[in-house]
């Protein structure tokens, strides 16, 4: 069997970057004491009679002395007041109340708690829904934000924070589109709110509007020098612009103030490897898990693809060793990224598909590896294995359109051409146009010429 000649790929995902992930930027733990959010909460102690519930004169009486030791400084003593009182049990709007002290002592979870039994007295109570969408955020549980956010806005809400807000939950469904048109919403009230702008970049990044996310991300990093995350994702941008020199300057500056986190340093080290500067980078890599909080694996993998397209195999070797957990078992990205060097590189292939056979095992339906297994046995001219590798493969939704490629070329190989077609023609369902339309024009031709 003749084999088909190709280039065995260590890391199909390439270098793939984390700015364009489903993933808001973090908002900065100063935005809690920002004060266009300080105002907007504030503003929720006072009673808006014409939408929400009223308030009896006992009630009005016990939200005034709760309101003169607020003024002291004395929130503990106010908590204290409200929850020993029986009143506050019956009441939406006292319930709701305690909800803001317990937010503003810290204590979210018994926030919610009572910003949910406000709205389940009082359904239409659009700052409850407000308050506990911002308590929900605080707790990452934005998919449940949501609908609060989107109820309150219905109700009648137009705050900077609520948009905000609702712009920030949106990036984490990948809701592009919908997320910028928010956060242009949450700019019209804050409009200096470095946040809403950041959110407005990172939107316009994902909407190919790039040079312009530069330029706000520009005004964003001099208002907030201090969040590394604004850095990193200008840097990506500019990377994606082909500016790769501009890049490493956006990271350089905070880098040397100190304030560029692991995934901001991995970042820059990429960039220093696509210049050709390995020593540089080695550098940067062992200054970024020097850190308390070490990068994430997402970023690990990315640099690792640069050091893998360049063939710099020791960095590659360092970096996934540097990443691996010194307790418990490491994350199956990293197991694999593993195996995969070890093939590749030539250093120890034998291992590396035993490797991968133990990732199997735990996990038949894993695509990645068993297109790894597959293309390492190509490489070893065990043409039967590969094949049922890759048909397994094509059973597994982010590989099935590889898998069927690869097994056309097999069987192109094998002179099989028109079950080689038939393989074609199921990539192109999953994967539709581009060179693979033209591979199977040129089939076509040679399954015509054998018929």
């Amino acid at each position: 069997m003749k084999a088909f000649c190709f280039k065995f790929s260590v890391f199909s995902s390439g270098l793939a970057m984390l700015a364009g992930a489903a993933e808001p930027l973090p908002l900065s733990t100063s935005y809690w004491k920002d004060p266009a959010f300080q105002k907007a909460f504030n503003g929720s102690y006072r009673i808006e009679a014409r939408i929400e519930p009223t308030v009896s004169s006992e009630e009005r009486g016990l939200l005034v002395e709760v309101q003169g030791l607020m003024e002291k400084g004395d929130r503990k003593a106010a908590l204290a007041k409200l929850k020993g009182s029986a009143l506050t049990a019956k009441s939406a709007a006292l319930t709701f109340n305690l909800g803001n002290l317990h937010f503003e002592e810290g204590d979210l979870d018994a926030a919610v708690k009572s910003y949910e039994s406000a709205i389940k007295d009082y359904p239409s109570f659009r700052r409850a829904h407000r308050n506990l969408a911002m308590a929900l955020v605080r707790l990452k549980k934005t998919e449940e934000a949501l609908g609060h956010l989107i109820e309150a806005v219905r109700l009648g809400d137009s705050e900077g924070a609520t948009y905000g807000l609702l712009g920030y939950c949106r990036v984490e469904r990948g809701e592009w589109a919908s997320a910028l048109q928010a956060y242009r919403m949450a700019q019209v009230s804050e409009p200096d709110t470095a946040e809403w702008k950041a959110g407005v970049a990172q939107c316009l990044e994902n909407l190919n509007a790039r040079d312009e996310a530069v330029a706000l991300l520009d005004e964003v990093i001099r208002q907030r020098p201090e969040v590394p995350s604004y850095s990193t994702l200008q840097a990506s941008i500019l990377l994606d612009l082909g500016r790769s020199e501009d890049a490493v300057k956006a990271l350089e500056f905070p880098r040397r103030l100190g304030r560029l986190d692991g995934d901001g340093l991995l970042l820059l080290a990429e960039l220093d490897l696509r210049a050709e500067r390995a020593d540089d980078a080695k550098e940067v890599i062992d200054e970024a898990f020097a850190l308390e909080v070490k990068p994430t694996t997402a970023r690990v993998l990315s640099v690792t693809g640069a050091a893998a397209m360049l063939r710099e195999w020791d960095l590659a070797e360092m970096l996934v060793g540097k990443a691996m957990p010194a307790e418990g078992e490491a994350p199956r990205a990293l197991r694999l990224a593993a195996a995969r060097i070890k093939i590749e590189s030539g250093k120890a292939p034998e291992e590396g598909a035993g490797d991968l056979a133990k990732l199997l095992k735990e996990d038949p339906t894993d695509g990645e590896a068993l297109m790894a297994l597959g293309k390492y046995d190509v490489s070893r001219e065990k043409f039967g294995e590969a094949e049922l590798l890759f048909e397994r493969a094509t059973a597994v939704q982010e590989t099935a359109a590889d898998a069927w490629v690869e097994l056309a070329r097999l069987r192109v190989g094998a002179t099989r051409y028109e079950e080689a077609l038939k393989a074609v023609d199921e990539a192109l369902k999953i994967r539709p146009g581009g060179s693979l339309e033209a591979y199977r024009a040129s089939l076509q031709k040679l399954v015509d010429a054998a018929g």
